[in-house]
């Protein structure tokens, strides 16, 4: 088994330690992994000083989820196989600073949700420290007030992560959170993965919701893209399987992973997702580098 999707305390939403994550992987007997951090390799600066083998006997494939954007939907790429301080360089060039660009997020969710008509506390703007996200905090505010419930739909008001994707990165929503001006376009970041010798993948392309076959058509017909996530915590089984498909016709590699976080998403786990993932070696053995 692999997982190639495992967030650090290096990401802004993660909360665990490497070893930790080393021994949790090693417990699973997992055999590659990914610290995938988001627009950051800083976990990789911490990995070359530590005793690997003493926590961990698979292989880590060097790995990074940068945001960006298609056909106007906000969306993440995967980059693998690169130099990472060559990456770590690359990133710092086109993305803002997490803290940077959760602010103006936030101001944005604020002003779109009281155009719409949602009750949010009157000095919202004031109590926020930017340490989380933007739609997380909106999202929690929000549901103080139970006349916002008619506001959106069920599973977005009972989840912020649906929130998220529901409306707040839907082009298709009065919420929508336009971030042209704060993630690079698709061609900047995928070149900034091939300047460091990665290849690039596209995760968990069913996360997109409604915008999927928008998101997909303009995946498929952009270069330099080399695989697809087909094992995801959330797929389904019609879901993997077609994305299987897609990967197979066209002659993509394939990966997977969990996307783990830690304290942030309870319910996901290292290697097994929500607890039946099971991601085969022999995907990765096309396209890692030994």
């Amino acid at each position: 088994m692999i997982d190639l999707h495992i967030h650090s305390k290096y990401s802004f939403d993660g909360s665990d330690e490497l070893i930790d994550i080393l021994k949790m992987a090693e417990e699973k007997k997992l055999s590659y992994i990914s610290i995938s951090d988001h627009n950051n390799t800083d976990a990789y600066y911490e990995l070359d000083k530590i005793d690997i083998k003493k926590y961990f006997s698979g292989k880590i494939i060097p790995g990074i989820e940068i945001n960006s954007k298609a056909d106007g939907v906000p969306i993440e790429i995967l980059g693998y196989n690169f130099d990472y301080k060559k990456m770590n360089e690359n990133v710092k060039k086109i993305l803002l600073s997490s803290e940077e660009r959760t602010k103006v997020e936030f101001e944005r969710l604020v002003e779109n949700c009281k155009k719409f008509g949602i009750r949010l506390d009157d000095n919202i703007l004031d109590v926020f420290d930017y340490s989380e996200f933007a739609s997380g905090f909106v999202h929690r505010n929000m549901k103080k007030y139970p006349e916002n419930k008619a506001k959106i739909n069920e599973r977005s008001w009972e989840s912020s992560r649906d929130f998220y994707r529901d409306y707040m990165s839907n082009p298709n929503t009065p919420l929508f959170v336009n971030a042209d001006d704060l993630v690079p376009d698709l061609d900047t970041a995928i070149g900034s993965v091939l300047s460091a010798g990665g290849i690039v993948f596209i995760p968990h392309i069913f996360e997109y919701r409604d915008n999927t076959p928008r998101v997909l058509r303009c995946l498929l017909s952009t270069n330099n893209i080399s695989g697809f996530e087909c094992y995801y915590t959330t797929f389904t089984k019609e879901q993997h399987e077609y994305i299987v498909n897609v990967c197979k016709d066209k002659g993509y590699f394939m990966s997977g992973g969990s996307d783990y976080h830690g304290v942030r998403k309870p319910d996901t786990f290292i290697g097994v997702g929500h607890g039946d993932l099971c991601i085969p070696d022999e995907i990765v053995i096309p396209w890692a580098k030994m």
